[in-house]
């Protein structure tokens, strides 16, 4: 099977270095979920044809970075000396419009099978009769499916009898919604991940019960696809229980913070109501360790803060992880939205109180900045972390800018250039359960400073980041229904 997944390989990578097209796929999943059976584990689905949309859209992805191209033909050239291939002649011919893998238990990483429809068989044959391992072919449905053993085809195709893939209602709902001109696509079942963590002798009902909503593993379904202006990762997980009413992720908010957060962000992390989180995962762990709940008050004591009383309030609204620009460093920011600004920065202080057992951390000293009352605790030259609470948020930051800025109002990130436009091309909703934003334009340049007064960095390494915009990624939730975001701009 190591033959044919590699041969797929190959064939994207010589589809992009070609400049080839691609097929416009068969709906989500693809033609080949249709001959699948229904009850497999996994099931991926490669689109493989050479005309068309996606693959044109690849490749000229590719193409907008200064080295793509022939870094692709190395890696083609490299595949085709160590394999002894020829791809025009020996490896095009073996695979049809689309690839598909099953894995039918996944406990039995033996049990996969490939399908194919080769536009000639005998090429198909002859690759894999290269292979490492012996493997078997057999015609199902005008497929070729190909395993490394009969007994596993014949396994595929006693299953095929309970029902098709396409026509189950897990993999329906894992795939609704999701594009259906793809480059792949990957389903996992929900009932699969179930039975392989129940046969495991120490899997923990309990523990799984307090976290996932309705208590079982869910199904997921995902794309990958190229837009005009990035590539795009695109899925979701289906669970037996309503998610928005479940600890697994915060409920859908529309996040206020970018309206108060200075510009010159570089990198931004958004989230809510994390103390919801931190109160199931303790029930969780307390379920499947019974001394947990000792060692974390152990733990508490020793610090001199609890984790639901005092730090959970610190993240029961709406908060930010942010980067800015800063000299010498980059500034650091945590804001979280707080209803007790005394409690809040008391809690701090007994965090840096507690700390200092364990790390020579100096007392904090109270320090006027902007009118705000803080404290800053000097760390290491040119090193310091500041903190204070106003306005109704705690702001923890290595910058005395952080605070004197988000104080003092002017540009904020949520009208900052790049930002709006990065949101709306990753298709972001108002509402989400947490995201996150990376300024690539800005922020991989300055990496590169940095590293380059640490070494060489070479001058291709630099034009080949320029193409890069922007990354975004976000959660949402509906229902019973946990969607997941990924979007890479590049121009």
């Amino acid at each position: 099977m190591r033959s044919l997944a590699g041969l797929v390989v190959a064939l994207s990578v010589a589809l992009l270095a070609a400049g080839c097209g691609g097929g416009a796929g068969a709906g989500a999943g693809g033609e080949a979920a249709a001959v699948v059976p229904a009850d497999v584990g996994l099931y991926v689905s490669v689109d493989t044809d050479f005309d068309g949309e996606q693959w044109d859209a690849a490749s000229d992805l590719v193409r907008r970075f200064p080295d793509g191209p022939e870094a692709l033909q190395d890696v083609l050239a490299e595949f085709e000396e160590e394999e002894g291939l020829d791809f025009e002649q020996d490896v095009k011919p073996a695979l049809g419009p689309e690839t598909a893998f099953a894995l039918l238990d996944l406990g039995d990483e033996d049990s996969v099978v490939g399908l194919t429809q080769p536009e000639d068989e005998q090429k198909l044959e002859q690759l894999l009769e290269q292979g490492d391992e012996p493997t078997v072919t057999e015609d199902v449905e005008g497929w070729t499916v190909v395993a490394n053993t009969q007994d596993v085809i014949d396994r595929f195709k006693q299953l095929r009898g309970q029902g098709m893939l396409a026509d189950s209602d897990g993999f329906a709902e894992a795939m609704d919604g999701l594009d259906t001109d793809a480059l792949a696509t990957l389903y996992v079942s929900g009932e699969g991940l179930q039975e392989a963590a129940e046969s495991d002798p120490e899997f923990d009902a309990e523990g799984v019960d307090a976290i996932l909503p309705g208590g079982r593993f869910p199904s997921i379904g995902a794309v990958a696809r190229a837009d005009d202006d990035g590539a795009r990762l695109h899925g979701q997980a289906v669970f037996a229980g309503d998610v928005e009413e479940s600890a697994l992720a915060a409920p859908p908010y529309e996040a206020q913070l970018p309206e108060l957060v200075p510009a010159g962000v570089l990198a931004y992390g958004s989230f809510n109501d994390l103390e919801q989180q931190f109160s199931a995962f303790r029930d969780a762990l307390a379920e499947a360790n019974p001394e947990f709940e000792s060692q974390l008050g152990q733990a508490e004591a020793a610090i001199g803060v609890s984790l639901e009383e005092d730090i959970g309030p610190l993240f029961a609204g709406e908060g930010a992880v942010y980067v800015r620009r800063g000299a010498p460093i980059p500034e650091i920011t945590l804001l979280t939205a707080v209803e007790n600004e005394q409690r809040a920065v008391a809690t701090v202080d007994d965090l840096v109180a507690g700390l200092q057992q364990y790390a020579p951390v100096p007392d904090p000293q109270e320090t006027d900045i902007g009118g705000v009352q803080a404290r800053e605790v000097q760390i290491q030259p040119p090193f310091s972390l500041f903190y204070a609470a106003f306005d109704g948020n705690l702001v923890l930051t290595t910058s005395r800018q952080g605070i004197v800025e988000l104080r003092e109002g002017g540009d904020s990130f949520a009208d900052q250039e790049g930002f709006s436009d990065a949101t709306e091309r990753a298709d972001m909703p108002d509402e989400t359960t947490g995201w996150l934003y990376v300024d690539l334009q800005e922020a991989l340049p300055l990496l590169l400073d940095f590293a380059s007064a640490a070494g060489d960095v070479p001058p291709e390494a630099r034009a080949n980041t320029e193409p890069l915009r922007s990354l975004v990624a976000y959660g949402t939730a509906d229902g019973n229904t946990a969607g997941f975001t990924l979007f890479l701009s590049i121009e």
